[in-house]
């Protein structure tokens, strides 16, 4: 299945960048598309509404949105939609968020509580981290990278201009 994906997203990138090198090529989204898309949304907002209703039905309904959201990736591969900028470079703290967030949802509410109080620790330690006295941000005049020095390794880390980390998705 990974090849597949792979593929879909390899001829939706091209087609992306073929689209945005000409201006004149103009893209007629699908009716079908537009129409699955639409019911989607209307099953999102039946969620949200029975969510503000009774949010003790959460347990419940989350389930529905994780398989509302899959939907919807599906649909937009299907019709080649890129799903990921190419150009945003993910920091330290989204991956960490977004595997919090996974563990929480398969620990239910006591992971969650857990999983928020493990970013927090995170994040407190990490701008300790950054308070350190040997702790600078340098920019590359070259490339205009932002990177600084581990002091505990020695090496250069990615980073933007306020000292987070970054991960490049390829």
């Amino acid at each position: 299945m990974g090849d597949a994906v792979d593929d879909a997203y390899e001829k939706s990138k091209a087609n992306a960048e073929r689209m945005a090198s000409d201006p004149n090529v103009v893209d007629v989204i699908p009716i079908a598309l537009t129409s699955r898309l639409k019911e989607l949304k209307g099953d999102i907002d039946v969620q949200y509404a029975k969510l503000i209703k009774n949010p003790y039905l959460a347990p419940h309904i989350v389930d529905d949105f994780k398989s509302t959201l899959m939907q919807t990736v599906a649909i937009l591969i299907e019709h080649d939609i890129p799903l990921q900028d190419p150009t945003k470079k993910r920091t330290v703290e989204d991956i960490v968020t977004e595997g919090l967030a996974e563990l929480g949802g398969m620990l239910g509410a006591k992971g969650a509580v857990a999983a928020m109080k493990a970013k927090r620790t995170f994040r407190e330690r990490w701008n300790e981290f950054r308070q350190q006295d040997d702790f600078e941000i340098f920019q590359d005049p070259q490339t205009d990278d932002y990177y600084f020095i581990d002091p505990e390794t020695g090496e250069e880390v990615d980073c933007d201009e306020y000292g987070e980390p970054i991960w490049e998705d390829n």
